[in-house]
């Protein structure tokens, strides 16, 4: 690197660029942060509801299994005529593609079903309803869950970003930045003291010539 006022200029408009670079990142980091906090808020309420479905399900089956037997439940579940569907996609937070799960023919009504009503029951009608009210709470836990993980994959792509410019290519330009001006102001001094120099020769040899 030459210390030069050429070399000067481009060093600083490098470290604007890099400050810039660095707020912007700082602020997308930021805003990542906020949205990641809420979404981990939203995920443990749905985990606690997730928890407190998979209890009222299994204890519905537990009962099931008491009143009607294990083949009449397994007649009820291969009863059903449609099949859960899951299609993954993709949408789109502040500016990133995170995953969007659709969930298809989990909630039915009681008609769709697939058994009549003679040989069931009104057990049968809620052991159901709690199966597919816990499939479809799994399915919004899964989506909240794989976004967290895509924006903390994120955040910390951000930090590295961040923590690179601030503690490195920052003190980096800041050091050349300095380096070349302390080189630039010694080379003034002494282009200052060289022309006082030859003055001073100057001004000798005039007296010297009048006398």
């Amino acid at each position: 690197m030459a210390p030069t006022h050429h070399e000067l200029i481009s060093v600083k408009e490098q470290l604007d660029i890099a400050r810039k670079g660095e707020h912007v990142l700082e602020r997308r980091r930021d805003g990542l942060v906020f949205v990641l906090l809420d979404l981990i808020d939203r995920w443990r309420a749905l985990h606690s509801r997730l928890d407190e479905q998979f209890r009222e399900a299994n204890e519905l089956h537990v009962t099931a299994m008491e009143r009607e037997g294990d083949i009449s439940l397994r007649e009820l579940a291969n009863a059903r005529a449609t099949h859960p569907e899951l299609v993954v996609g993709e949408t789109k937070l502040l500016g990133m593609d995170v995953p969007r799960l659709l969930s298809a023919y989990i909630t039915t009504p009681a008609a769709e079903r697939g058994y009549g009503v003679v040989g069931t029951s009104a057990l049968d009608d809620e052991l159901v309803s709690s199966y597919e009210a816990l499939l479809e709470l799994v399915v919004r836990v899964a989506e909240i869950r794989a976004v967290l993980s895509q924006l903390l994959a994120e955040i910390r792509r951000l930090r590295i970003r961040v923590n690179y410019l601030t503690h490195r290519l920052i003190p980096a330009l800041e050091a050349d930045r300095d380096y070349i001006q302390r080189y630039l102001a010694e080379r003034e001094r002494e282009e200052r003291c060289r022309q006082l120099r030859v003055k001073r020769l100057r001004e000798d040899r005039k007296d010297r010539t009048r006398r």
